[in-house]
């Protein structure tokens, strides 16, 4: 099977509900803070964004996206950032949650790109067995 048809992000269903989904929470976050308090935003955002990754971080693994590769790590550290300055854990100064996720978005455009110079896919290594001889 080739990677491309390993790859989720290429199959309607599992894009709706990996990336679909938190794409539509992080879009209707504007619109969400007139009805939630701060705390409930930053739960969906993060949650959004640490799903999102999660799923990049699986498809890497199954099908070697380059996308995926820098995204997952970059959607579940902005995942957990997000968190952390939101509830005031961490404090960075004049960095609040909207840069966060700006600064998330950026690195997840950026791995786009990659893609265009590099190509869709890396190359696997076969996986190996417990009896293979690595001498």
């Amino acid at each position: 099977m080739t990677a491309a048809h390993k790859d989720l992000s290429r199959k309607p269903l599992p894009f709706l509900l990996v990336w679909g989904l938190p794409i539509l929470v992080l879009l209707s976050v504007n619109w969400l803070q007139y009805y939630l308090s701060a705390a409930p935003i930053i739960l969906l955002m993060a949650g959004a964004y640490v799903w999102m990754g999660s799923g990049c971080a699986i498809n890497a693994r199954r099908c070697g996206r380059l996308h995926c590769y820098m995204a997952g790590p970059s959607m579940l550290l902005g995942g957990v950032m997000i968190l952390l300055v939101g509830f005031g854990i961490l404090d960075l100064g004049p960095v609040r949650v909207p840069h966060l996720s700006y600064a998330t978005l950026a690195l997840v455009a950026v791995s786009f790109g990659l893609e265009w110079i590099f190509g869709r896919y890396v190359e696997q290594s076969p996986q190996r067995g417990p009896d293979h001889d690595t001498r």
